[in-house]
């Protein structure tokens, strides 16, 4: 993250006025204000703030939930009549969503909604919501994925196993074990999420990096999609909050879950988490770059590139999808400035259009009517078709200059790369929608994301220089969303790599994502410890270790307890939660 900018944002002042303002939160589903103010009344309130840690040690969601058991809760639920507002509103909640989204009408949704409600019953979020409406945000983001009916399902149940009592047996005996998996992975990347955020993880770049790494390398490639479908939606939600609390949630989120999302090419998402971190992070500097923007942005100039272009590719003969304006994020405009020492007209491309087309061929031979219409800023195209990022983003950009002087960058790509632009490994559950099921497309999406946790661990470190030779950007040589056999990064479930491996140390109430070689023991990570001298007692994904030879795998948690122990704090606990959820997960 670039370092907070302490001079003032200028850019020169333009004589066009008209902007898009920064995105705001989007509701995706009606607010039901009547039947959520009869509840409001009946929450309960978490004590005030106490201090930074206190703050920073609550969980994963900007809410005030009502701690008894959920049998407790709906008894109380069902005094002075209230049980009929409840069910008025959770009929108005799962109508709004099935308007929007046809999934909702699944049965296996639907009975996903109730259970959630039930489980939910009486808790309230931070600014007066209830909980269940942060459930139906949650699963809402991932169907506009194009998410299958367990993933949604999936979506509205993440919380129940941490806030509401309910277990991996009880989930798994009514949605099947798929289903179950997924709730209790998310789970699993929540408690991480704590521990890292008690730790400040994210103030540690190269840690966070690791720790990005496991998350993949943990979990089924879902439950990270979930995960990041959770912490968009609380950071729309976050306002609510107390400042230090808002500030520690979009520094761990800006660090480790919008690289997240951009590693696994959700651009929009990842564009998404940036903005709303930037705007609790910096407030003043946001404030005066929006300002800014809508007096720089030249809207009239965007449709007059538009009605050019389309004349132009009318005349040869070109069909295309669709011709838009875009902006540059406020975050990525930021960033560049406060990294370069740049004014916003220094900013190549703050204006931009993209266009969408139907076939690779038709891309370039844009590009060619493009350079013919408007002069070309040299050492400003990128060909990311033959040559995709990491995360398999593909796309022709060009910058020209406009009519009215001022740089305008052009991104070309196909219906097909603009679906990988946007929704990254998700868009396989969108990828030619109606030839194939989404269900066929998961062995692949997670066969990629694979391919990601391998080409990350092999350039995670120099004394494991990358296959594809030096000098070599260290990048996947295959697209999205299959790698050939010949693919120096092809995942094994052994992880035959050379490259290290990332394994979760927790000492002193402290974590930390220790890099280690291949093959390393369990007495190689003890060596790192500050209290190796000390005797303890280890425990290895919260079972005794009886032999220091132990080989770690990618992922393990060792944990050091000291013979005289400490005053216990919530990281063991929050472990301990972790683990519990495995260990029922685990065939007897």
């Amino acid at each position: 993250m670039p370092a907070a900018v302490t001079c003032s944002v200028k850019c020169r002042p333009h004589y066009r006025l008209s902007a898009p303002q920064p995105p705001a939160a989007l509701e995706l589903l009606p607010r039901a204000q009547a039947a959520a103010g009869e509840l409001r009344a009946a929450r309960c309130r978490s004590p005030p703030s106490l201090s930074f840690a206190w703050a920073c040690d609550q969980g994963d969601s900007p809410r005030a939930p009502c701690r008894s058991p959920p049998s407790a809760r709906r008894a109380r639920a069902g005094v002075a009549g209230e049980e009929a507002g409840r069910s008025d509103f959770a009929a108005v909640l799962l109508g709004g969503a099935q308007s929007l989204h046809a999934i909702f009408r699944d049965e296996l949704v639907r009975k996903a909604f109730y259970v959630a409600e039930a489980a939910h019953r009486g808790q309230m979020r931070a600014s007066g919501d209830p909980y269940l409406q942060h459930c139906v945000e949650t699963a809402a983001l991932l169907a506009e994925l194009g998410a299958g009916p367990s993933v949604v399902a999936a979506g509205l149940l993440h919380d129940t196993v941490d806030d509401a009592g309910l277990d991996y047996g009880s989930i798994s005996e009514q949605f099947g074990a798929g289903v179950a998996d997924l709730v209790k992975g998310v789970s699993n990347l929540s408690h991480l999420s704590k521990l890292a955020r008690r730790s400040n993880t994210a103030s540690r770049t190269d840690e966070a990096d690791r720790l990005r790494t496991v998350f993949l390398a943990m979990e089924d490639a879902r439950a990270v999609l979930i995960k990041l479908a959770d912490r968009l939606h609380n950071m729309r939600t976050l306002d609510s909050l107390p400042k230090i609390k808002r500030q520690c949630f979009a520094k761990e989120t800006l660090e480790i879950f919008a690289p997240l999302a951009n590693q696994l090419g959700i651009l929009n998402w990842k564009e998404q988490l940036e903005n709303l971190c930037f705007k609790h992070l910096y407030p003043e500097q946001y404030e005066e770059l929006s300002s800014n923007l809508h007096q720089f942005y030249n809207r009239d100039m965007i449709a007059a590139a538009i009605r050019r272009l389309e004349q132009a590719l009318q005349v040869s003969g070109l069909s295309y999808r669709s011709i838009s304006g875009r902006h540059k994020s406020m975050y990525s405009i930021y960033s560049k400035m406060a990294r370069k020492k740049l004014e916003m007209d220094e900013i190549y491309d703050v204006h931009g259009v993209r266009v969408i087309l139907e076939n690779k061929a038709d891309c370039f031979t844009t590009l060619e009517v493009v350079h013919h219409l408007w002069p070309r800023i040299p050492g400003k195209f990128k060909d990311y078709v033959n040559s995709p990022k990491p995360n398999g983003y593909q796309s022709l950009h060009t910058v020209v200059l406009s009519e009215e002087a001022l740089p305008l960058e052009i991104q070309i790509r196909t219906g097909d790369m603009h679906l990988q632009a946007e929704f990254g490994i998700a868009a396989h559950w969108r990828y030619k929608e109606g030839l194939r099921s989404c269900s066929s497309c998961v062995p692949e999406m997670v066969e990629w994301v694979r391919c990601v946790v391998t080409w990350q661990c092999e350039s995670l470190h120099i004394d494991h220089p990358s296959p594809l030779g030096v000098g070599s950007s260290p990048r996947a040589t295959c697209t999205f969303p299959s790698h050939s056999d010949d693919c120096p990064f092809s995942y094994s479930k052994q992880y035959d790599h050379s490259g290290p491996i990332l394994v979760i140390l927790l000492e002193n109430e402290k974590m930390s994502v220790q890099e280690l070689p291949q093959k390393s023991k369990i007495l190689d990570l003890l060596k790192r410890a500050s209290s190796y001298d000390i005797q303890l007692s280890l425990r290895l994904n919260c079972h005794a270790v009886h032999n220091l030879n132990q080989e770690l795998k990618m992922g393990d948690v060792l944990e050091l307890i000291p013979s005289t122990p400490c005053k216990s704090g919530g990281y063991m606990r929050e472990f301990h939660q972790m683990s519990d959820h495995r260990l029922a997960a685990s065939p007897s």
